[in-house]
């Protein structure tokens, strides 16, 4: 999956945290967590390790980075009563989940499986923004990711909350138009489509789920977001 898409995941999944520990700093940590395998994966393996590699899904794609940040979660939880690492992994976990690292079991479950399997990319970033830019649902997330972000920070700045609600009114009915949209891509098995750049298959149920997600949030939570 794309960047917009795990950060409207990751701060969905925040907005159910915060509210159930009455934390909102735990937002931005569970979106931080959303897209930080691929902050991390994606520079080392793409550029650091190019000429042998070339892989953007290496250790915190894994189960076993996972693992750790869990463990340490649950350490920094019991000493210091603090959820911000759970929050991360949390977020990590949403990641590894749209990415389907089950589909890469060697990547996942690393390094049970043995090493890592070289890959073969031209142009790899200038092909990932292409794919990006090109997807509309990317777009979409983006607007619904916005709109929550902006309403979270309404305080910084004056006109922030009135651009976040402008947001939300376009993006939750864009939204559920994607679902729709990307429910019928897949029953219909349409091989690729507008929806996502190189999507298809359980592609389409996983960028159908997101946007339900994202509906529900920001419909949930409205009270916390002041979204009207």
């Amino acid at each position: 999956m794309f960047v917009a898409c795990h950060l409207l995941l990751g701060l969905i999944i925040g907005l159910v945290i915060a509210r159930h520990l009455g934390d909102r700093r735990l937002i931005g940590l569970a979106a931080l967590g959303a897209i930080l395998p691929d902050l991390i994966d994606k520079p080392v393996g793409h550029i650091l390790l190019a000429e042998s590699l070339n892989s953007g899904r290496l250790f915190t794609h894994g189960l076993l980075f996972l693992a750790l940040l869990l463990m340490a979660g649950i350490i920094l939880e019991r000493r210091r009563g603090s959820f911000a690492l759970l929050a991360v992994a949390a977020g990590v976990l949403s990641h590894q989940i749209l990415d389907a690292m089950w589909a890469a079991p060697v990547a996942w479950y690393f390094p049970f499986l043995g090493p890592y399997q070289p890959h073969e990319f031209a142009d790899y970033f200038g092909n990932a923004i292409l794919a990006e830019v090109s997807s509309l649902s990317e777009w979409i997330f983006l607007a619904a990711a916005a709109a929550i972000i902006l309403a979270l920070y309404r305080g910084t700045r004056p006109g922030f909350l009135a651009i976040a609600r402008t947001l939300a009114r376009v993006a939750i009915p864009l939204l559920m138009l994607l679902t729709l949209a990307s429910l019928y891509a897949w029953a219909a098995g349409i091989p690729e489509s507008i929806l996502m750049a190189g999507g298809s298959g359980e592609d389409y149920l996983l960028l159908a789920a997101v946007g339900a997600a994202g509906i529900a949030g920001m419909v949930r939570y409205r009270d916390l977001l002041d979204l009207g």
